[in-house]
């Protein structure tokens, strides 16, 4: 790990001791191709910009500041920093979190008050909500006949997010590099991919079928090969990360364990 992530992980431990964010975490999804760190190690804020053509959008995707420098204004000033900096490049909005493909979390935590309460003093607008499953790593599931699910080596899950899930290209190539995406394979088709660990150790995610091969309980094979994986790895519950399908996790025992507020900064 970097000096800079080793800081950081030592700020973000003291500011929220209960996330366990390592440095190796934290290098991943702060220290990315598009993204910057305001601040010193007493308050640090994590932003990440992004061109689409002629327009730009900005994520806070990290705010951290030291317990015994907190309500002195710290966190304003950094907030305020990343919006300067956004506008400075083009920005339209600036966003909390949600930064794919390299995300601390998926938005602000329901049980983050004072940061819910920074941001929406300084007009954050919320515009939707997401959640985390928790799932016990003893899940298992077999896969329908004639497929079978091993640990990702060549390319074939990378094609796949490339033909049909491009969002999650990123993420499924460092679980490859990683050795944490598993494949499901037809023949010598892939039909599905898995990963864990691509952001933060023990999260979950992401997750596809072939579109045209869903519900016939490949998700589920993958799902229990992570697990696996993981309860190898000493986790004993992971964190489903930023859910689509509700009801497709519940049904494997997986029930809500976090909530995030989505919210913007019009610039």
């Amino acid at each position: 790990m970097t000096p800079a992530a080793d800081r950081l992980a030592r700020l973000v431990g003291a500011a929220l001791p209960d996330e366990l964010l390592s440095a190796a975490d934290l290098e991943t999804c702060c220290y990315g191709p598009e993204s910057e760190i305001l601040g010193d190690d007493r308050g640090a804020a994590a932003l990440t910009l992004k061109r689409f053509g002629d327009a730009a959008a900005a994520w806070i995707v990290l705010l951290a500041v030291h317990p015994d420098d907190q309500r002195q204004g710290r966190g304003r000033e950094l907030v305020d920093a990343c919006a300067e900096r956004a506008r400075a490049v083009g920005a339209l909005d600036l966003h909390l979190g949600n930064a794919i493909p390299r995300y601390v979390w998926p938005g602000v935590d329901y049980r983050f008050t004072a940061a819910l309460s920074l941001f929406e003093a300084m007009g954050f607008e919320p515009y939707g909500a997401e959640c985390n499953m928790a799932i016990a790593t003893g899940f298992r599931a077999d896969p329908p006949a004639g497929v079978v699910i091993e640990r990702e080596e060549g390319d074939g899950a990378s094609t796949l997010a490339v033909r049909s899930f491009r969002h999650w290209v990123d993420e499924v190539e460092r679980g490859v590099s990683g050795a944490t995406c598993f494949a499901a394979r037809d023949g010598g088709d892939t039909i599905g991919f898995a990963c864990h660990s691509v952001n933060r150790r023990g999260w979950i995610g992401p997750m596809a079928t072939d579109p045209d091969r869903q519900r016939a309980g490949v998700g589920r094979a993958l799902l229990g090969a992570l697990c696996g994986d993981l309860a190898r790895d000493g986790v004993d519950q992971a964190d489903i990360a930023w859910v689509g399908p509700v009801g497709f996790y519940a049904k494997t025992g997986a029930r809500v364990s976090r909530v995030f507020r989505t919210a913007k900064l019009r610039l």
